[in-house]
C-alpha cells in the first residue's frame, strides 16, 4: 500500500493520536454500580425482616417432656434444643425433664445431646400452647464414643 493510500491518523496538539470517545465503559460502570447498590440493600433488608431469633421469640407454643434412656431411666443434665431455632435450647432437670419456650406451631425437630452424641425426635406442637411430648427415648449408642 502506497503512502498516500493509508489511513489517515489524527494527531493532538501533545503530539498523541487521538483517542476514540466511547460511552460504553461509563455506562456499564454505572449498571455494575447500581447493580452492587440494590444487591445490598436487598441482602440488608432480607437479613433485617427474616431474624430467626425474632420469629422464634414471637411465637407462644412450646414443648415439655421428659428424656429417658434405652432402660427407661431419666437422663438429667442433657441438652435439649430445637433444629430449626437453636438459640432456643435447655438442660434437662434431675429427673429427665425438660420445657422449651418460644418455638412454632407445626411440626418441629427436638434433638437431644448427650456426650456430642445428639439424636433428632420429630413432634407436633399445638398453636399457642405448650405439648406435652411425654418421653424422648434417647437410644444413641454412647459407649462406643470414648
Amino acid at each position: 500500500m502506497k503512502f498516500v493510500n493509508s489511513p489517515k491518523v489524527e494527531y493532538q496538539p501533545d503530539g498523541l493520536p487521538r483517542a476514540r470517545e466511547s460511552k460504553r465503559p461509563f455506562i456499564f460502570r454505572i449498571i455494575v454500580g447500581i447493580t452492587i447498590f440494590l444487591a445490598l440493600g436487598l441482602n440488608l433488608y432480607v437479613f433485617l425482616r427474616a431474624d430467626l431469633a425474632t420469629i422464634a421469640l414471637n411465637n407462644s407454643s412450646g414443648a415439655e417432656g421428659m428424656v429417658i434412656d434405652a432402660e427407661n431411666r431419666p437422663m438429667p443434665n442433657v441438652l435439649v434444643f430445637s433444629a430449626e431455632y437453636p438459640a432456643v435450647s435447655t438442660t434437662t432437670d434431675e429427673d429427665g425433664r425438660f420445657l422449651l419456650n418460644n418455638l412454632p406451631a407445626g411440626v418441629s425437630r427436638l434433638v437431644v445431646v448427650r456426650n456430642n452424641v445428639g439424636q433428632e425426635f420429630y413432634v407436633t406442637l399445638a398453636a399457642d400452647k405448650t405439648t406435652r411430648v411425654d418421653y424422648l427415648s434417647f437410644i444413641a449408642p454412647l459407649e462406643d464414643i470414648e
